[in-house]
């Protein structure tokens, strides 16, 4: 499947994938959405989010939940709480996307997340910049300040 050229406002979603492997997901604008700018849910795995723009989401600008082997390339997710966010999705690859002003996080990888590989990403004034809990992460050529927190003896600490 691919879909291809759409501007999606106002929605709950912008767009949703559930269940759904080796789509192509090009050149959309998703903004303003209630939830998610764009979604990859449930087992997606194999796709490709290229030249997206998330913008201004109430949740998320792009998020993967429990979906694998990913390819997002050339997105902007700004001003939305969370900009690109990674929850239980591992060996994704994140390259040259922009995650600018988001009210939380930048980028955010939670701790069920492992093995994804980011290169050459942007995530400039976001309370926090990447976020990366107890996770395997590869970093290339990054562009931005990295801030990792660990669970130490019950409590949250720094680094």
């Amino acid at each position: 499947m691919t879909v291809k050229n759409l501007n999606l406002h106002n929605n709950s979603h912008g767009i949703l994938l559930v269940n759904t492997t080796n789509s192509k997901i090009l050149n959309n604008t998703a903004n303003l959405n209630g939830y998610e700018g764009i979604s990859l849910h449930y087992y997606s795995s194999n796709n490709s989010l290229t030249n997206n723009t998330a913008n201004s989401n109430s949740w998320n600008g792009i998020y993967l939940g429990s979906s694998s082997n990913n390819f997002l390339t050339n997105n902007t997710a700004n001003s939305n709480s969370y900009g690109i966010y990674l929850g239980s999705s591992s060996n994704n690859f994140l390259t040259n996307n922009t995650a600018n002003s988001n009210s939380y996080d930048g980028i955010y990888l939670d701790k069920f997340s492992s093995n994804n590989t980011l290169t050459n990403n942007t995530a400039n004034s976001n309370s926090n910049y990447i976020i990366i809990f107890g996770v395997i992460v590869l970093i290339i050529a990054a562009y931005y300040f990295f801030v990792m927190r660990k669970k130490k003896k019950g409590k949250e600490e720094s680094k």
